[in-house]
């Protein structure tokens, strides 16, 4: 696709303007830490906890994160508030509690 593809009307808007939107409308304080929060996921939680748990939403300083196996969930119950002091570490206080929700098998 080149630019003479697009449909006429607006131009694009620059990817980071939609992101700090987005970010925006989940209540975050600092849009720069919450997007280092899912684009650095595995360096802020280790890459064993990274293939298993993935950052899905950040609202009202609740991250939902995804897990993929129900162990997964009591596991991070049981790190979650230490999971909390490393995300503090990382973005300051833009989380307070998680949400884990078990990704459904397809």
């Amino acid at each position: 696709m080149t630019v003479d593809d697009l449909p006429e009307g607006k131009p694009p808007k620059p990817l980071s303007e939609v992101l700090a939107r987005v970010l925006r409308g989940m209540k975050v304080s600092d849009e720069s830490k919450a997007m280092g929060l899912f684009s650095h996921w595995p360096n802020i939680v280790g890459d064993s906890v990274a293939e298993h748990v993935t950052p899905k939403r950040l609202e009202k300083r609740v991250l939902t994160v995804e897990v993929d196996d129900p162990a997964w969930a009591t596991q991070l119950k049981f790190l979650e508030a230490q999971l909390l002091s490393t995300l503090k570490d990382h973005i300051g206080d833009e989380v307070d509690s998680l949400n884990i929700k078990v990704r459904r098998s397809r």
